[in-house]
């Protein structure tokens, strides 16, 4: 092969190396381009598992704040705005404070009235003037109807507990009030400590409780008779 021949082909030769290294790196760039690419498709895939789980979230937190909104609107309905209610409620009240020697006791009203703190109040009174009367003691220990209360059914509720402790406190040694609230009833508990006896006949008030969508059970237990009164609600 003559000279001309030889540079010819080692000129091919370096031109061919030149070209398979500049592929090579080609090659090299392009794959880490490509690992490059899917490394951010895959940051997004994850993104967007992401926003749709939050997505999910949100929905259902929204979904339940709808649905707590629609009952506390419901409750808010049943809330008692009727003036006639609430006048009955102050009478009631005022006929306490009289009994207790204070006429002039004030007596809240209108549609900010607590009525669930005021029916305390007013079973409370109404226990310290039962004992001033024959001499037991009475306890208030929890009023639970929660909110908002009617006041229709906290006046019906006071009566039930006047009655009840009006019939137990001569032959008890104690007396303990509960009132709470199961499903659409409410139930007034009596706790006669100390009675010896048969329970009394409660029939004039069981007919009363009829007419409230309500029942009455008394029952003997450990020389305790429990009276269990149980009405419906007017939002119910």
């Amino acid at each position: 092969m003559s000279t001309t021949a030889w540079i010819v082909a080692a000129a091919l030769g370096a031109l061919l190396v030149a070209a398979l290294v500049a592929l090579a790196r080609t090659l090299r760039t392009t794959r880490d381009d490509l690992a490059t690419e899917r490394e951010h498709r895959a940051e997004a895939e994850r993104s967007v598992a992401h926003l749709e789980s939050r997505t999910g979230t949100l929905r259902a937190e929204l979904a339940e704040a709808h649905h707590t909104n629609a009952e506390l609107t419901a409750r808010l309905r049943r809330a008692s705005t009727d003036p006639r209610t609430l006048g009955l409620w102050a009478l009631e009240r005022h006929r306490q404070a009289r009994l207790a020697g204070t006429p002039m006791l004030a007596t809240p009203n209108g549609p900010g009235l607590d009525v669930a703190a005021e029916l305390r109040a007013a079973i409370a009174l109404e226990l310290e003037l039962l004992r001033e009367e024959v001499g037991t003691h009475g306890e208030v220990v929890e009023v639970s109807l929660g909110e908002p209360l009617e006041a229709r059914d906290a006046l019906a509720a006071l009566r039930v507990v006047q009655e009840l402790a009006a019939a137990l406190a001569k032959r008890a040694d104690e007396l303990r009030v509960t009132i709470a609230r199961d499903q659409a009833h409410a139930v007034v508990i009596v706790e006669a400590i100390g009675w010896a006896d048969a329970p009394p006949s409660q029939a004039a008030l069981a007919i009363s409780l009829a007419a409230l969508d309500g029942t009455l059970e008394q029952r003997l237990d450990a020389g305790t008779l429990v009276a269990v009164a149980r009405l419906g609600s007017a939002g119910s």
